[in-house]
């Protein structure tokens, strides 16, 4: 199947934040938009992230909500330098995404503790909710 080359175009606000970010660079762009109080992460989908049938691919998907929940917990921080390394990823499949289309993610944290951060999140397309996720996520604090 013949794929068309697609612009990022990103909504109004969204820019990279995580521009040193290797493996987000290899899969992305993705884009983070703070408003209302949040974060809010997204991508537009572009062949590579695609299978034949110009729907996206589930790897891609669970790697974006990978990438994009830790984002949304680096929000609002209160400073202190640490990391997070996911423990756990669950993700349910809802609905398709195709080629063209801009996805985002929206995150809540359930509590952050002193040690692990537990997070549900859900990816959309509109108003389309096309994955529902949830992930614990293990504090760490960052090398020199």
């Amino acid at each position: 199947m013949n794929h068309s080359t697609t612009s990022i175009d990103p909504p109004e606000g969204f820019v990279d934040m995580f521009d040193n970010e290797p493996f987000e660079s290899l899969i992305g762009p993705i884009l983070y938009r703070d408003a209302d109080g949040k974060r809010v992460g997204g991508f537009r989908v572009e062949p590579k992230h695609a299978n034949t049938w110009n729907i996206v691919h589930g790897g891609m998907l669970t790697a974006f909500a990978d990438s994009a929940l830790t984002g949304i917990d680096f929000y609002g921080r209160d400073g202190t330098e640490e990391g997070v390394v996911t423990v756990t990823l669950n993700c349910e499949f809802v609905g398709p995404a195709h080629v063209g289309e801009w996805i985002e993610c929206h995150g809540d944290t359930v509590p952050r503790g002193k040690s692990m951060v537990f997070m549900q999140g859900r990816l959309t397309v509109g108003e389309r909710v096309i994955m529902t996720c949830s992930t614990v996520l293990k504090r760490v604090p960052r090398s020199a």
